[in-house]
């Protein structure tokens, strides 16, 4: 940072004046001598006395003049407010802490008319405080961490919140359109089993397309291969075009080449008619999935504080499981997640926050798997008046020193910038205080189990 064009003019502070302000009313004349001794009274013109995220050097008392204070958020500078109030302060406040001080100043100071301070360097003002109030400082540092981490929980809490309401709008308006796809794509089948007959109506030769061939579909490659060789060379014996194209479609719906019509217009329109069946069939297959997506992201959406409703957790469990990537069975990457369900009665809960629940779960067990992957299963079943849900991984298990503190906020075993220490947190005030359940892990290497039972019907909230 340059030096500003006009030094700001300095001198040394009294004794009697440092006892005018209000910070140090009470101190004894020793300490008031102490800090004269180590501070100057600075007059600076308007500008910025010091801009946020600049080395935090020095601690600041107005003496006089009218400054503003500044933060920087949303990407633009904002005025927090402005004062002529004798006595306050800003600047290194927090140098008490030691190392663990911000090394830079956490907001901007600006001069709006000539200004006097009494200026302290950082690490005098944090020596003194630190000998002088060791208990104070012992309390102000607690504070300041547990401010750190409600701050912390609540950003993550509204991000949660902020991502919940930008997905249950975005479901609604995909909602429509996937619907109207899958409904024409519906008609299109309709339609085109309708122009078939009408062309069979017109050349009677055309034989009846049927859904499926009756050659079994080869699953193993080379024999694969062997089917689709075999229908190439048939189609181009016919002169059908696009053979290679034709081929490996015919196959996938076992057909094969004794199947193909001896006229080759007619086995042409036989081969195309496969193909269009098989393409608008992919497509109400993908238009499917993506209704059932959305039905899950809707339902995974709900991240707001609804009433209670009755919930069935299996419903919330698939859709969690659906959201990470896989249905139940299937691979999510080289990881298998397995469902186990019995029949379970309804809880009274809260959709969203459980199935936030039930994500954080199983990221974290899959997570755990690594890139070798492994199994997840996922069990529900009744227990006394509860249910009980059971995330079970057989991955290396979780470190003997870390697994009694597993539920204390920031506790994470995840590597550095990949995980903030929240999501078991979040679990369990999710469970125990909003649901008024329970939520235990046991841990060995092939086998960590995170067991969470929930009341069927828990107490009234309190307001």
């Amino acid at each position: 940072m340059n030096p500003p064009a006009n030094p700001p003019a300095t001198r040394t502070a009294t004794r009697d004046e440092l006892r005018t302000l209000f910070l140090f009313a009470d101190l004894s004349d020793a300490q008031l001598d102490r800090l004269a001794g180590a501070g100057d009274v600075v007059t600076a013109e308007p500008g910025w006395l010091y801009r946020e995220g600049e080395p935090a050097t020095c601690f600041h008392v107005l003496l006089d003049g009218h400054v503003g204070l500044h933060h920087h958020g949303a990407g633009e500078d904002l005025e927090i407010g402005r004062t002529r109030q004798r006595g306050v302060y800003a600047g290194a406040w927090e140098a008490y802490l030691g190392d663990a001080a911000p090394a830079g100043y956490t907001s901007s100071l600006r001069v709006l008319e000539p200004s006097t301070f009494f200026v302290l360097p950082a690490a005098t003002f944090g020596q003194v405080v630190r000998e002088w109030f060791p208990m104070a400082v012992h309390l102000l540092e607690g504070l300041r961490i547990g401010l750190t981490e409600k701050q912390q929980l609540t950003s993550a809490r509204e991000r949660l919140l902020a991502l919940g309401s930008l997905t249950a709008g975005l479901t609604h308006e995909l909602g429509n359109p996937a619907a109207a796809m899958a409904r024409t794509l519906a008609q299109l089948q309709d339609e085109l089993r309708a122009l078939e007959g009408s062309v069979r109506g017109l050349l009677p030769q055309l034989p009846v397309v049927p859904d499926h061939g009756a050659a079994p579909v080869p699953t193993d490659p080379l024999r694969r291969n062997d089917a689709e060789d075999a229908l190439v060379d048939a189609l181009d014996e016919l002169g059908a075009p696009d053979p290679d194209d034709l081929a490996p479609v015919l196959v996938e719906h076992g057909f094969a080449a004794a199947d193909l019509p001896a006229d080759p217009g007619t086995a042409a329109w036989f081969a195309r008619t496969v193909a269009v069946r098989s393409l608008v069939a992919e497509a109400a297959t993908a238009s499917a999935r993506i209704s059932a997506l959305l039905a899950s992201a809707g339902n995974y959406a709900q991240l707001d504080r609804a009433p209670q409703r009755w919930v069935d957790v299996r419903e919330l469990l698939d859709a969690a499981i659906s959201m990470l990537g896989a249905g139940a069975g299937r691979a999510v990457g080289n990881s298998r997640v397995s469902t186990r369900y019995e029949d379970v009665p309804q809880v009274l809960g809260h959709t969203g926050e459980l199935t936030q629940v039930w994500t954080n779960l199983l990221d974290n067990a899959l997570d755990a798997l690594g890139p070798g992957g492994g199994l997840v299963t996922v069990t529900v079943h009744p227990d006394r008046d509860g249910v009980c849900v059971e995330i079970a991984d057989d991955g290396p298990g979780i470190d003997p020193d870390v697994l009694p503190r597993v539920f204390e906020p920031f506790v994470t075993t995840k590597d550095v910038g990949e995980g903030t220490g929240l999501g078991l947190d979040i679990a369990w005030r999710v469970v125990v205080h909003r649901h008024h359940g329970r939520i235990d892990v046991e841990s060995v290497p092939g086998n960590t189990v995170f067991r969470v039972w929930l009341p069927v019907d828990p107490p009234e909230e309190t307001p």
